[in-house]
């Protein structure tokens, strides 16, 4: 029996992580709608919507598709620093708006359009620092806490229509902006604390994605897969 055509939408496409999922999605022949607020380059199996889901100004319409959507990957976000002794009320909403609740926003509005495919699968980009600390980092680390309550529901909810849902926790990305924010020695810290001496790579990242959006994957959800080449489960010593 032949599988139906794998159709990927991609939140936050323009970003590092979205845009090579984006890639390598259509370099395995599926085709993806990738949703950013700068929009993303189309191509013959990639489509670009320009929205964003939390403007007071969004239509659901806006996410309509002629070909259901088999996988969602949420891989929008936003960063930032503070601590508990300069953390903002407005910026700490500010991120679990972002990081959070643009998830459940979305999600309502797949499932309230019926968007998605009989037995879809679901991916949120999280963060090893969901479960790890980190200093001055307190809103990031305490939205992406909050994803670990969110995708445990949310995969409880989806079981009677046969959706999966995981997260994929990326440790230090090997891109510009990693290596714009981390000093040298801290590269060399993260890159030590495992054996592959390297950062996690791009790559590493949209494979885990992938699979957990591919029909492969029959009975993997309610998990969170860290991909960070065993850094935050080892100590060199």
């Amino acid at each position: 029996m032949s599988l139906p055509e794998q159709h990927l939408l991609v939140f936050g496409a323009s970003g590092a992580i979205g845009a090579e999922i984006c890639r390598m999605a259509s370099d395995a022949s599926w085709q993806v709608t990738g949703v950013s607020r700068t929009g993303i380059e189309e191509t013959g199996r990639i489509r670009s919507i320009v929205a964003d889901p939390l403007a007071p100004g969004f239509c659901a319409e806006q996410l309509a598709s002629q070909v259901p959507y088999t996988g969602i990957c949420w891989a929008q976000g936003m960063n930032a620093t503070d601590s508990v002794y300069s953390v903002q009320q407005a910026k700490n909403l500010e991120l679990y708006s972002a990081n959070c609740l643009y998830i459940l926003e979305t999600l309502k509005i797949l499932l309230g359009e019926k968007l998605l495919a009989p037995g879809s699968r679901l991916c949120v980009i999280s963060s090893i620092w969901q479960n790890l600390a980190r200093q001055n980092k307190l809103s990031y680390c305490m939205t992406k806490a909050a994803i670990q309550g969110l995708v445990l529901s949310a995969s409880v909810d989806l079981a009677p229509e046969g959706h999966l849902i995981n997260a994929v926790l990326p440790g230090a990305v090997d891109t510009p902006m990693t290596r714009t924010n981390l000093s040298a020695q801290q590269i060399d810290r993260m890159t030590g604390g495992t054996e592959f001496h390297r950062l996690t790579s791009l790559m590493d990242v949209a494979s885990a994605v992938l699979y957990l959006c591919s029909p492969q994957n029959t009975g993997i959800t309610g998990q969170f897969i860290c991909v960070d080449l065993g850094w935050s489960r080892a100590r060199i010593v």
